[in-house]
């Protein structure tokens, strides 16, 4: 009886490899921010505003650790950030954003980098010693909080990754 067993769960494994998903050790995720580009703005003279733009990427590597190839895969994150807002009392907002990249093969031992969308942070204080008389912020400044990425094969989930790992206590959407 075992023997029949094993010869049905050998065959049912040739026949429907289709059907055989990944699981979370299967992909290794590496994800380290980088800044993409820079403006800078100096103001213009005493009281004005000097602005700084600069967009931030993460680069996120994905490895294929299994002896199989992987079809349709896609990779979902969100890019938590904080803004500050010059001449205001209230602290940072925290905002979001989202994206989707997909993959049409991931070969068996293969390792692909690819770059998130750019997120735009922005840096600005008064020029000179000015300051608001409100008690506001005469300097603002928008910081990365992390990111968090699943790994989904033909629509299912199968990895999770978040750095650091207290966002996935956020809400994905």
């Amino acid at each position: 009886m075992r023997s029949m067993m094993k010869i049905l769960f050998v065959l049912a494994a040739l026949v429907m490899p289709g059907l055989i998903q990944a699981g979370n050790l299967d992909v290794e995720l590496h994800c380290i921010p980088r800044k993409a580009s820079e403006k800078v703005n100096a103001g213009s003279g005493p009281g004005g505003k000097a602005i700084a733009k600069e967009n931030w990427v993460y680069d996120v590597t994905i490895e294929n650790k299994t002896f199989k190839d992987m079809a349709n895969v896609e990779i979902k994150y969100v890019i938590f950030f904080t803004q500050e807002h010059l001449g205001k009392k209230q602290g940072p907002e925290a905002e979001r954003q989202t994206g989707t990249i997909s993959l049409p093969a991931l070969r068996s031992h293969e390792k692909k980098a690819l770059t998130t969308d750019a997120v735009e942070l922005q840096k600005s204080h008064l020029v000179g010693a000015y300051y608001y008389p409100s008690g506001a912020k005469p300097n603002a400044q928008g910081t990365l909080t992390g990111l968090w990425v699943r790994v989904y094969q033909n629509g299912q989930q199968f990895a999770e990754y978040a750095n650091p790992s207290t966002l996935m206590r956020e809400k994905w959407e």
